[in-house]
C-alpha cells in the first residue's frame, strides 16, 4: 500500500511545486475542518508555525503581521511527542492549504507524512481529508493504515469498512465489521449486503455463508439479520428472507429499514398490493421521513401515478431545492398529461442548471404535443450527449423533414457529427440515412451507411440498416453479405437471423436454408411477432399451410400490422378462405391506409 500511495503522490506533486504563497504563515488556523481528536496535533503545528514565521520574515522587506492573542498556545498544551522539523513544516503547509482551499496539497502532504511517520493522529487527519474530498483510493489506503496503527479504534474500523464497501471488497469489509461487533459496536452489515446484492450472485452466496455463521454467535443482531435477509432475497429465497426480516420487526416494530425490506420482498413475491399497503402505512406513520417518502413515491409510480404525484408534490413542498424530486415530479405530471405544470418544472430545472439535457428533451416533447414545433426544435437541439441525445436529434430531424426542410435536417446532423464521438457518431450516420430514405434518396442513404461503416466497420446496426436498404432496391446479394457479416460478429443476433431467413424465403428459392435461419431466430425469440410472421411465411413457402396459418394468426394477434395482414390474407386466399382474407386485408388497410 505504501508504494501505491507514494507513486500517486509523486504523480500528484510532480506537476506543481509549492510557491512561497502556498507556505506563507498566517496567525490563526481555522479549525472547522478539524476533528476533535486532532487538537493536540494542531497545537503542535501552531507552535512550530509561529516559530517558522519568525524565520520566514528574515531578510525580507515586508514583514508578516504579528500574531493575534488568540493564536498564542500555552506550552503545556503541546502533545508529548517529537516530529522532525520537515514533518511539522509539511503538516503546517497542509493546514495552510486547507485554509486556502488547496485541498489537493493538503491531502498530498498528509498522506505522505502518514506513511513516513505512521502517526495515528496524522493518519486520521489524512483519512478525514480524503473522505471529505471523496478521494476514495487515498481514503481506503489511509483508513487501512489507521486500522493497522489502532486496531481497536472503532472510527478507523468503520471508515475502513465504508471504503472497502465502496471498493467492492466485501469479504474484507465483513471481517472489519465483525471486529467492530466484537468491540461492542454495530458494524455495517446491512450496507455490505446491499452492495453485494447489486453484484455477482455467486459472491453473494459466499458472503451469505459468513452471515449465517456470525448469526450463530449474534442471533439477535438486527444489522446482521437485515443483511442476511437482503442476501437471501437476491438468491430468490424469498420465504426465508421474509422470515428473517420479520425477526427484526418482532424486536423493533418501528425499524424503518426492516419494514422497507419487508415491502421489497413482498413485491418480489408478487404481493404488490400488500407491499404498497404496508409501505403507505410506513410513510403515514413517519411523515417526516423524507427518504422513505421518496422511495414510496417511486415504487408506487408503477401502479398509481396520481398517488405518486401527490407524494412527490409533498416532497417538493418539504424541500423545494431538491432537484431530483423536482425532476421526478415533472416526469410524473407529464405522464399524467399535466403538460403545463410539467413544463414549468422542467423550465425551473433548466434555469437552475440541473438535468439540462433531459429537461430540454421533455420540454421538446411537450411543445411538439402542443403543435409548437419551432419551440420543440429549439429544445431538442439543446440536448447534449447522453441517453436522450440521439432521440432528440431524431425528433428534431423529423420536424424539419416533415416541413420540407430536409437540407436543414441534413446540415443539423452533419454539424452534430463534427461535435460528438463514438456511438453518437454511429447513430448520426443512421439518422442521416433515415432522412435520405424518407426523402426517397435510397441509393444516397446507402452511401451514407457505407461511409459510416468505414469508420465503424464492425457496427452491426449500420450493417443491418444497409442490408434493409439493399433489399428495398433488390440488391439481395449485398443484403445477404451484410447480414452474414453480422452473424459472424454476433452469431445469436436474432434480428439478423430473422432478416436473412425472411429475405431468402421471400426473394429466393433457397427455402431449406431460409428455414434454418428463421428457426434459430424463433428459438432465440419465440414471442417476437416479426419472427413468428417469418416462421408463418416460410411454412407457407414450403407448402405447410396449416402450420403457416397457425403462426400468422398468432403474429397478427400479438402485433396487428399491415405486412402480417398481407401474409395472412394471402395464405387464407390460397387455402380457400377468401372472405376472411378480405376482412384481414381491410384490417391491414385501416392500420396503414
Amino acid at each position: 500500500m505504501k508504494r501505491l500511495v507514494e507513486t500517486r503522490l509523486r504523480k500528484r506533486t510532480k506537476s506543481r511545486k509549492l510557491s512561497s504563497t502556498d507556505i506563507m504563515i498566517i496567525p490563526v488556523l481555522r479549525t472547522t475542518f478539524t476533528p476533535a481528536p486532532l487538537g493536540r496535533l494542531l497545537a503542535s503545528l501552531l507552535v512550530i508555525g509561529l516559530a517558522l514565521q519568525g524565520c520566514a520574515t528574515t531578510g525580507t522587506s515586508e514583514q508578516t503581521a504579528a500574531p493575534t492573542p488568540e493564536a498564542v498556545v500555552e506550552p503545556t498544551k503541546v502533545a508529548d511527542r517529537s516530529f522532525e522539523t520537515d514533518t511539522l513544516y509539511a503538516l503546517l503547509v497542509a493546514e495552510m492549504a486547507i485554509d486556502r482551499k488547496r485541498y489537493d496539497i493538503a491531502l498530498s502532504n498528509y498522506v505522505q507524512q502518514s506513511i513516513s511517520t505512521r502517526d495515528p493522529d496524522v493518519t486520521a487527519r489524512a483519512t478525514q481529508i480524503a473522505r471529505i474530498l471523496q478521494a476514495h483510493q487515498p481514503a481506503l489506503e489511509m483508513s487501512e493504515l489507521w486500522v493497522d496503527l489502532e486496531p481497536k479504534n472503532s472510527d478507523a474500523l468503520l471508515i475502513a469498512t465504508a471504503e472497502l464497501i465502496e471498493a467492492n471488497r466485501l469479504e474484507e469489509a465483513f471481517k472489519l465489521s465483525s471486529r467492530v461487533l466484537t468491540l461492542g459496536g454495530t458494524g455495517a452489515f446491512d450496507a455490505i449486503a446491499l452492495k453485494a446484492s447489486e453484484g455477482d450472485i455467486q459472491a453473494s452466496q459466499t458472503l451469505s455463508a459468513s452471515y449465517q455463521q456470525l448469526l450463530e454467535q449474534h442471533p439477535e443482531n438486527q444489522q446482521l439479520l437485515l443483511g442476511y435477509s437482503v442476501l437471501l432475497q437476491q438468491a430468490d429465497r424469498k420465504e426465508e428472507a421474509l422470515a428473517i426480516v420479520n425477526r427484526v420487526l418482532e424486536q423493533d416494530p418501528a425499524n424503518i429499514r426492516a419494514a422497507f425490506q419487508e415491502t421489497s420482498i413482498l413485491q418480489q413475491m408478487g404481493k404488490q398490493d400488500l407491499a404498497l399497503q404496508k409501505l403507505g402505512k410506513l410513510v403515514a406513520d413517519n411523515p417526516d421521513n423524507y427518504t422513505l417518502r421518496a422511495r414510496y413515491a417511486r415504487v408506487i409510480s408503477a401502479s398509481d401515478l396520481n398517488e405518486s404525484r401527490r407524494q412527490f408534490q409533498t416532497l417538493h413542498n418539504q424541500s423545494p431545492n431538491d432537484t431530483e424530486v423536482l425532476f421526478s415530479l415533472a416526469l410524473v405530471e407529464k405522464e399524467l398529461g399535466h403538460l403545463e405544470s410539467s413544463a414549468t418544472h422542467f423550465r425551473s430545472l433548466v434555469e437552475k442548471g440541473f438535468y439540462l439535457s433531459s429537461a430540454n428533451y421533455h420540454l421538446g416533447e411537450i411543445h411538439e404535443k402542443n403543435n409548437k414545433n419551432e419551440a420543440a426544435l429549439t429544445h431538442y437541439t439543446q440536448v447534449k450527449e447522453g441517453r436522450s441525445y440521439l432521440a432528440a436529434m431524431s425528433r428534431a430531424t423529423a420536424i424539419l423533414g416533415n416541413s420540407g426542410r430536409e437540407l436543414e435536417a441534413l446540415n443539423l446532423i452533419r454539424g452534430q457529427r463534427e461535435q460528438v464521438q463514438g456511438s453518437y457518431r454511429e447513430g448520426l450516420y443512421m439518422l442521416e440515412s433515415d432522412v435520405m430514405t424518407t426523402a426517397g434518396q435510397i441509393k444516397a442513404a446507402g452511401h451514407v451507411l457505407s461511409d459510416g461503416l468505414k469508420e465503424f466497420p464492425d457496427s452491426t446496426r449500420l450493417l443491418y440498416s444497409r442490408a434493409m436498404l439493399y433489399t428495398r432496391i433488390d440488391y439481395i446479394t449485398g443484403a445477404e453479405q451484410d447480414l452474414k457479416l453480422i452473424l459472424t460478429l454476433a452469431p445469436d443476433n436474432a434480428a439478423a437471423l430473422n432478416a436473412l431467413g425472411y429475405t431468402l424465403a421471400d426473394r429466393t428459392e433457397r427455402l431449406d436454408e431460409a428455414y434454418i435461419y428463421i428457426s434459430k431466430a424463433f428459438k432465440l425469440t419465440p414471442d417476437d411477432p416479426a419472427v413468428i410472421d417469418s416462421m408463418g411465411w416460410i411454412e407457407f413457402r414450403r407448402g405447410n399451410y396449416n402450420e403457416s396459418l397457425k403462426h400468422l394468426r398468432q403474429a397478427m394477434t400479438a402485433m396487428p400490422d399491415h405486412e402480417i395482414a398481407a401474409h395472412l390474407g394471402e395464405v387464407l386466399w390460397v387455402t380457400g378462405g377468401e372472405a376472411e382474407a378480405r376482412k384481414i386485408w381491410q384490417q391491414g388497410l385501416k392500420l396503414t391506409p
